[in-house]
This record gives C-alpha cells, structure tokens and sequence, in this order.
C-alpha cells in the first residue's frame, strides 16, 4: 500500500489520518485496515482524514474507500471522511442501506465530529 496511515483514539471516536498517493487497490486495503484496528479497539465511530491523499497523475477514477468500507466494516459502523469531493466515490451507493454503516463526506474537520458526535450523543439518552 503506497498510503501512510495513522490511528489514534480521540475520545469516542477513532481517528485514521491518511497521507501519499493512492494506487489501485489501497482503498480496499485501507478499509481492512481500519476494520482491523476496530476490532481491537472496540470503536464504531470512525473520523478518516483524506485531505492528504493525492490522485497520481496516470490513475483513473476515483478512490473507491466508500465502497470498500461499505464492504469491511459492520452496519453498526458510521464513519466521517473528510476530503474532496473529487477523490471520494460518494456516488455509488447501494439499493440496501440496512446492512451498511453510516458514511458521510465532510470538506471540513468540525463538521464530520460534529455529525459523528451526534449519534453517540444520542444513543446515551435513556429511552422511556
């Protein structure tokens, strides 16, 4: 994988800040790779950091990371990514969203916590 990721714990949520140029194939990896760290860190929020990854001039297409997480993570998941709207492939979304996580495409930091802070919020409000 040509992409250098950093993961850290920030608050209820976990942080994934992603840098390089992208290549076929390191979205997929990049999804399993989060997946990975999840799973031992008991987290369902997860804040991706794309504004540092860049196209390569020979690539074609998007990074396919919407999909990819789509497909490795649990339905339970809701992730923020943050970056341009040029690099993501927010435009397939599947038919069935039931059986997928939450994903969203933010161009500002504040903005993604803050959606992603919502749910959290309110999954610790007692129901009556």
């Amino acid at each position: 994988m040509n992409l250098v990721v950093a993961a850290k714990h920030d608050g209820a949520l976990m942080r994934f800040d992603v840098e390089g140029p992208w290549s076929s194939g390191d979205a997929l990896k990049l999804a399993y790779l989060i997946k990975a760290k999840l799973a031992r860190a008991r987290k369902d929020h997860v804040l991706v950091d794309l504004r540092r990854v860049k196209t390569p001039p020979q690539a074609q297409g998007k990074f396919l990371i919407c999909d990819r997480l789509r497909r490795a993570l649990a339905p339970n998941m809701r992730i923020g990514l943050i970056g341009a709207a040029e690099l993501v492939d927010s435009e397939a979304v599947p038919v069935d969203l039931s059986q997928c996580p939450d994903i969203a495409l933010f161009g500002a930091e504040v903005e993604a916590v803050q959606w992603l802070n919502l749910r959290w919020r309110a999954e610790k409000i007692p129901r009556f």
